[in-house]
């Protein structure tokens, strides 16, 4: 606000707006008509505001930074930190990590935060290394572990210069940063494997070192729900990893181990994707590699891939062998659970046509036209649940039904968009509906 009143209408990161792409704001001059909803300079807020958070944006220290900078130990030429609460392991951020925290900053002899995560209601998050917040920041992040909470006296050289950026902030600004490192992830580096030489590319001990990267990447993806790059990732690591040659035994084991775990995730991103045939691809594969009855999560997924395509049977006897190898895991008795109502819906649904169709035929003193009104009536609804059901691909008719019924099914297939096609088992015709991909339609 300045001294005519003028208010941003949201708050503004400071480093968003010293970058190269700059930040957009607007001013409003009737900031009288928002009530509390800014922070003013006697506003302690009302009764029911969280007083843990506006504790958080009034600053902490009301001495000078020099006096600060005595109590706390050289980070580096700029930075000066003190721990409030300690981390969680040795692990420091690495390169490239994906960070996330929560923080408050201010400049000296200021009650009140000149950029803060908590008056945004949000963590920021920030990759090292690419210079998408200041360097003093990302260099004091640098220096924590996870959960830790930390406050930082960061020199003007690393923030924003010596000119700072009038009227808000003054030349040669130093600040006091109060940080919690939230989480870190390594995304890996996605050209890793791109970069080897085609000798290195034929090393497994060179390979398997770049395959971690790669899948790292791939599990970065997978967390920010880019699961198509996720698999484009996972399926780059399968194929290097294929080509390479291996030494001895004990290469050979842990590469097959890696190959099994990558085909895993490459079955849960195709659950994830919608797209149960592929995931039990991925799980064919672990078959040819090693014994899949001892490993529950191929087991886990192959069963909800088998139920998605409405091989009920399939996927419970799956489901029940992973359950007895992980007898605790509420995750696989969920899935039981789901199962067991989508096939009890499906018997119910299937005994509804079989009713239908042979008490047809047993009362042949019916009018024609009644028995196919009644039958396409009873088809229809049963159409348009398996319609509506998003997990379930595949309707399998019961056998025993007449030409015309099958017409009559036909027509309704078409008109809502679902494929009928006949099969041929020990001699017998049978009938399935499937759902047309979108793609296809």
């Amino acid at each position: 606000m300045d001294d005519k009143g003028f208010v941003l209408s949201e708050a503004v990161n400071i480093g968003d707006l010293l970058s190269e792409k700059g930040a957009q704001f607007q001013i409003s001059t009737k900031y009288n008509e928002h009530g509390e909803e800014f922070f003013m300079e006697d506003d302690y807020g009302s009764a029911d505001e969280d007083e843990d958070t506006h504790r958080k944006i009034m600053s902490p220290w009301d001495k000078s930074f020099d006096e600060l900078r005595a109590q706390m130990f050289m980070v580096s030429e700029f930075i000066y930190k003190r721990i409030t609460k300690q981390g969680v392991g040795d692990e420091l951020v690495p390169e490239r990590a994906r960070v996330t925290i929560d923080y408050n900053g201010y400049f000296e002899g200021e009650t009140y935060a000149f950029d803060s995560t908590s008056m945004r209601g949000e963590f920021k998050q920030f990759t090292i290394g690419r210079s998408e917040v200041l360097i003093g920041l990302e260099d004091a992040v640098k220096s924590m572990k996870p959960s830790e909470e930390a406050q930082f006296v960061i020199g003007y050289e690393v923030l924003f210069g010596e000119l700072g950026c009038k009227p808000r902030i003054k030349p040669k600004a130093d600040a006091l940063f109060i940080i919690k490192l939230v989480s870190f992830t390594d995304p890996g580096d996605a050209e890793a494997l791109d970069k080897l030489t085609p000798e290195e590319q034929m090393s497994y001990s060179v390979v398997k070192q770049k395959v971690v990267d790669t899948r790292n990447h791939a599990k970065d993806y997978f967390k920010r729900n880019l699961v198509s790059n996720a698999i484009s990732d996972y399926h780059k690591a399968v194929g290097y990893l294929e080509r390479c040659h291996v030494k001895d035994e004990e290469e050979q084991k842990e590469q097959t181990e890696t190959l099994i775990q990558l085909y895993s995730s490459l079955a849960v991103c195709y659950n994830k994707k919608d797209n149960p045939r592929r995931a039990c691809l991925m799980i064919n594969e672990i078959r040819r590699l090693g014994n899949i009855d001892r490993i529950p999560r191929a087991l886990f997924h192959e069963g909800r891939a088998l139920m998605n395509l409405g091989e009920y049977e399939r996927a419970k006897n799956c489901l029940l062998k992973a359950q007895r190898l992980e007898a605790s895991n509420k995750d696989i008795s969920k899935e039981l659970k789901i199962l067991n109502e989508r096939w009890e819906k499906h018997r119910q649904d299937e005994k509804a046509i079989c009713a239908r169709a042979f008490g047809l035929k047993e009362r042949k003193d019916e009018k024609r036209t009644e028995e196919q009104i009644r039958f396409t009536d009873t088809m229809r609804k049963t159409l348009e649940t398996f319609v509506e059901d998003d997990k379930s691909k595949q309707l399998t008719l019961p056998e025993g039904l007449t030409n015309k019924e099958i017409d009559t099914v036909q027509d309704l297939a078409n008109s809502f968009q679902l494929k009928l096609t006949l099969y041929k088992d020990n001699s017998k015709d049978f009938y399935r509906l499937e759902k047309i991909p979108k793609e296809d339609k």
